[in-house]
């Protein structure tokens, strides 16, 4: 029975049938949504990446990780390209199979396919790969890429031409660890991207531990079993380097076992905080002081715990103002028999999880999540929420007959900030199909104004989701920053559409071990203006305003070299 409990997470389920004599509560379907559909495009678009776990007989913890996608312009044509980053077993480290590499780099040739060019890329080193994030860390104009795996970071400069050099000893990138999420923001506001790497936990192969569910049958171990471990923030010196101030910025302070991080604004001010999902630890809400320095006030702020107290199972993260009030709120996707975490955030930076009152707790309380977005899917005006699921146990069916290892993903449309509705797809809509999700990131990959979805799934193959949805308002904003970082990521932007105001703010980091593209798309609704007022806030103080903008079109917008204002 020692062994059973300490595998809870397995058998909870099962535990309470035998107590309760009831099975395990199942989310209500509900009616089916037309209209609003996505297309598999991945055979069709050329993307034939199949993510490897190195799944073995010995289970070993990454095995049941995934890896994340990117979706940035890698060479400077507009055109969102993909990056999918793979893996190594444990057994393949010290002799990584021929042909194997760091992920497949693919350039979106404009015209709905893209092409596999990972080949002279620089991004071939094969590694136990994780998580991926983007922004342009040296402010030459062109976007670097940040990889994450056992082993520590890795991060390859862009020569401009979807070329890659890897600069990370020279830039004083760690070579150890777990490494997880990752995310750029400028944290001391001096127009240069700092790093902020999540670590999950204190694991090795020598060290993994043989946990098993009858006292035979190997299984996954929970992160339960290993110490946790620190997150790590590195200050940029201006392009020359990273210097790691993770001791003296306060993030040392604390030890968690994360998987997300969200960057987002508390105060309204032009200073970036940090969300941070931890995986069965408390999450961390970190608040800039402005100083180089985070404070962290999860406990207080109401994200640390779930409804009974303790910490949940937390993977995927996003941030943003799903209810129109101007204020960043926070969805987190959870493990499985915990409901996903919908945190409004209320005045005086306080949030309440109404998962459950905005219709979005109990449908996904059977699901797995681990890809996390608040995202306008179809262009009006409301944040939807989306989530890639899939269990870690490929056997969890044995034990749980509730559950499944290949899960649909989850969509929830925004009603206009008042609750969600989970959309059941038919039967026969890619929507429908089970998959073993793990990253999750969006960009409008075909020029039609609308956001698309990627997904990762677990040792099996990359899927592309080309988005359906009716034809509305929008605006497309690439965005450069002068005195901010030439990223532009902390710009806050204000649609004003009359009746209501759009509030949407460029940032990095988000999902699970994903980067999506670095643009802002935003939806205007229905009977939206045909040119908008529009309001920029950069990072740097400077208040832009644009006056009305031509909807339907993407807009290069590049800061002005004026005097600061106060935000």
């Amino acid at each position: 029975m020692a062994e059973l409990l300490k595998h809870w997470w397995i058998y909870m389920p099962f535990l309470a049938v035998l107590a309760c004599g009831e099975t395990p509560p199942r989310a209500q379907p509900v009616a089916t949504e037309t209209g609003w559909t996505m297309s598999d495009v991945t055979a069709a678009a050329g993307v034939r990446f199949e993510h490897h776990n190195g799944a073995s007989a010995d289970r070993f913890l990454p095995e049941t990780m995934g890896a994340g996608v990117a979706v940035f312009d890698a060479d400077g044509d507009l055109w969102p390209d993909l990056f999918f980053l793979d893996s190594l077993g444990v057994a393949e480290l010290d002799a990584p199979p021929a042909g194997r590499h760091a992920g497949a780099l693919y350039r979106n040739r404009g015209d709905g396919t893209f092409e596999d060019i990972t080949e002279g890329s620089g991004l071939e080193p094969p590694f136990l790969g994780m998580g991926t994030a983007v922004g342009d860390v040296d402010n030459d104009g062109d976007l670097d890429l940040l990889l994450t795996g056992v082993g520590g970071e890795h991060l390859y400069l862009n020569r401009g031409d979807a070329t890659f050099e890897d600069v990370s000893a020279v830039w004083g990138l760690s070579n150890e660890g777990f490494a997880s999420n990752a995310a750029f923001l400028d944290s001391d506001g001096d127009g240069w991207l700092d790093l902020v790497v999540g670590r999950y936990v204190d694991w090795s192969a020598a060290g993994d531990l043989p946990c098993r569910a009858d006292g035979e049958q190997r299984i996954y171990c929970t992160p339960e079993a290993y110490p946790g471990a620190i997150n790590r923030l590195y200050r940029n010196r201006h392009g020359e380097g990273f210097e790691d101030i993770t001791e003296s910025s306060g993030l040392g302070n604390h030890v968690g076992k994360t998987l997300g991080l969200a960057v987002l604004h508390l105060e309204g001010d032009r200073w970036p905080d940090l969300a941070v999902a931890n995986d069965t630890a408390r999450n961390f809400l970190y608040r800039n002081r402005g100083d180089g320095t985070f404070q962290e006030v999860g406990l207080e702020a109401g994200i640390a715990f779930g409804p009974s107290g303790s910490p949940r199972g937390a993977m995927g993260i996003d941030a943003g103002d799903l209810d129109g009030d101007g204020r960043s709120d926070l969805v987190i996707g959870n493990f499985a028999q915990e409901m996903a975490s919908v945190y409004r955030q209320r005045g005086g930076s306080l949030f309440v999880d109404d998962a459950a009152v905005l219709g979005v707790g109990l449908p996904t309380l059977m699901d797995l999540a681990f890809g996390t977005l608040a995202v306008d899917l179809d262009n009006d005006g409301w944040l939807d929420l989306v989530f890639a699921n899939g269990h870690i146990e490929p056997d969890i069916t044995r034990f749980q007959a509730a559950h499944r290892y290949a899960q649909p993903l989850a969509l929830f449309r925004n009603l206009e900030g008042r609750s969600f509705r989970r959309l059941e797809p038919n039967l026969s809509s890619p929507l429908a199909r089970p998959l073993v999700g793990r990253g999750l990131a969006c960009g409008d990959l075909d020029g039609d104004g609308d956001l698309d979805l990627v997904i990762t799934q677990n040792g099996r193959p990359a899927v592309v989701l080309r988005n359906e949805a009716p034809r509305r308002p929008f605006l497309r904003l690439h965005l450069e920053g002068r005195r901010s970082n030439r990223s532009a990521f902390g710009t806050r932007v204000e649609v004003d559409l009359g009746e209501r105001t759009l509030h949407r703010t460029l940032v990095s980091g988000g999902s699970y071990l994903s980067a999506s593209e670095p643009l802002l798309t935003i939806g205007l609704g229905e009977g939206a203006p045909q040119a908008p007022e529009v309001r920029l806030i950069w990072p740097s103080g400077i208040r832009q305003d644009l006056g009305p903008l031509e909807t339907g079109r993407l807009h290069r917008l590049v800061e002005p070299l004026g005097d600061r204002s106060s935000p």
